[in-house]
């Protein structure tokens, strides 16, 4: 995935919580709450515009749902609008085929899968496969725990983002626990989340 990735991988071991963001309003106080990677919902093109500029100046990701996104084609022509006009870092989509185009123009390519039922799991994950994207974001994220096991029967996933009905500490705790490298909310009152600190070898703490 190169700097970006490395940047967007890196950020999220000590702050996994990435700000959704309906309203463009809102990335200030992202900002101010040491959020890496701010992760756009909706809004049109010219309010994605200015969002990247003030995350970029601030040294921030910008991650953008690209089904959502008004003034831009949901195809390769688009991909490459919001990779090279843009400047996002990150695409989220639906749509499979778009997951190939985005990587080629250097972005950090996720998959979103919601996760309705058994059936939903079983049909979703082999497409998610295919398609080969850097992340997935499972929807609602907050049933991760609970379907953890039968995900990891399916072999080995790319990272997974939990997304959708995460409002406290306790379930960001739960969700990270069951695997994700990560948790997109709305929730301003979790934005400030920090992974705890792990344990050093030899029973310390790091930084002792």
């Amino acid at each position: 995935m190169g700097t970006v990735g490395s940047r967007f991988c890196g950020g999220l071991k000590a702050h996994p919580v990435m700000a959704g963001l309906r309203d463009t309003g809102k990335v200030e106080t992202a900002i101010r709450h040491g959020v890496g990677v701010l992760f756009i919902l909706g809004e049109d093109i010219f309010a994605l515009q200015g969002c990247v500029a003030k995350a970029h100046a601030e040294e921030r990701l910008i991650f953008a749902h690209m089904d959502l996104i008004k003034g831009i084609g949901r195809d390769e022509a688009g991909v490459r609008f919001l990779a090279r006009n843009v400047g996002v870092d990150v695409i989220l989509t639906t749509r499979s085929n778009l997951i190939s185009p985005a990587k080629r123009e250097g972005l950090i390519a996720v998959q979103r899968l919601f996760v309705l039922d058994s059936e939903s799991l079983e049909a979703g994950v082999p497409t998610v496969e295919k398609a080969g994207p850097d992340a997935v974001e499972i929807l609602p994220g907050v049933i991760l725990p609970s379907i953890a096991q039968e995900l990891g029967r399916h072999g080995t996933l790319p990272p997974l983002i939990a997304g959708g009905l995460i409002r406290t500490m306790a379930q960001v705790e739960a969700v990270l626990g069951a695997g994700a490298v990560a948790v997109s909310t709305s929730e301003v009152s979790i934005w400030g989340y920090r992974r705890k600190e792990l344990p050093a070898p030899g029973g310390g703490r790091r930084g002792e």
